[in-house]
């Protein structure tokens, strides 16, 4: 089963030598990390990366994405995003297969998928929440960019009943990376406070960027300290637009259970800097959970 690339030519680049010099931009340009990965690092658990189209949002994930490639190349990679399009069950896990894009293919980590929904109560193998979401597609270019040889695990939350299924599905992850002595990298795919006309949901008046910047600082707040609890009662108490919310609190969740003491905001900002449109924007944020060195643990 062969997932073709749905937002090539929208949200990144279709042809694959542009689309290596788009990303190179992203890591290069004036928002961005200014250079490219360098010498190995602080190894890291999990993030949070921004999902919008390249032009927005492309410089700020690639502050992750350096700190993820001098981090070392993982064995899976568990891509857990937010449902654009309502498809699908509550908690969907593309089960086998390969993910394509204009750098080529990517192969889904089944054997994890298999051990990882074995545990599960709340995911199901699922391939039609995907079909249409671009959540974790646009992820794909960055990693393949960086490295080779790795699989993928992708999940689609809808966030329905976000504590349980959270926990659920990072027990399955922990599980399975036990088993199976994977290397594993969780990245939560989110965008943080939409704004304006276009987003007709938006809690705010026009022209109020450092009113979303100050909420936004608030929810990226309880991130840093692992609460995610306090996160969830953010976005329903201040209708906070932050759209993955669901991934957010499995990574926090999982950073948790493997003993992870630091959370690092490497880059925020908002479409506004890009565009210059004051009225209709997106904020991202990218955020990164280091490891703390101890041996890898079972789920509950």
């Amino acid at each position: 089963m062969i997932r073709e690339p749905a937002f090539a030519g929208q949200f990144y680049e279709a042809n694959p030598q542009k689309l290596r010099a788009q990303i190179e931009i992203c890591f290069k340009g004036k928002l961005g990390p200014k250079s490219m990965p360098g010498r190995q690092a602080s190894p890291i658990i999990a993030a949070v990366i921004p999902h919008a189209g390249y032009v927005y949002s492309g410089q700020c994930a690639a502050h992750a994405y350096k700190a993820i490639a001098e981090s070392g190349k993982p064995d899976t990679i568990v891509l857990l995003c937010p449902s654009h399009t309502g498809m699908g069950p509550s908690v969907s896990v593309y089960p086998d297969g390969k993910w394509k894009t204009p750098l080529g293919e990517v192969p889904v980590d089944s054997e994890f998928v298999n051990k990882m929904l074995a545990y599960s109560k709340k995911a199901s193998p699922d391939e039609i929440a995907h079909r249409s979401e671009h959540a974790i597609e646009v992820h794909l270019p960055f990693l393949q960019y960086l490295f080779k040889d790795f699989k993928i695990v992708p999940i689609c939350m809808k966030g329905i009943k976000v504590l349980e299924e959270a926990n659920d599905i990072v027990s399955g992850i922990l599980n399975a990376a036990y088993e199976l002595k994977r290397k594993v990298l969780v990245i939560a795919s989110s965008d943080f406070t939409h704004y304006g006309e276009s987003f007709m949901y938006t809690p705010y008046k026009a022209n109020q960027i450092k009113k979303v910047e100050a909420l936004d600082k608030k929810a990226i707040g309880f991130i840093e300290k692992f609460r995610e609890i306090d996160l969830l009662k953010h976005v329903v108490q201040n209708n906070a637009t932050i759209c993955g919310y669901a991934p957010i609190t499995a990574a926090i969740i999982y950073a948790r259970s493997m003993k992870s003491k630091s959370v690092r905001l490497l880059k925020y900002y908002t479409s506004a800097e890009i565009t210059g449109d004051s009225k209709n924007f997106v904020a991202y944020a990218s955020m990164v959970f280091d490891k703390n060195e101890g041996k890898a643990k079972k789920g509950k």
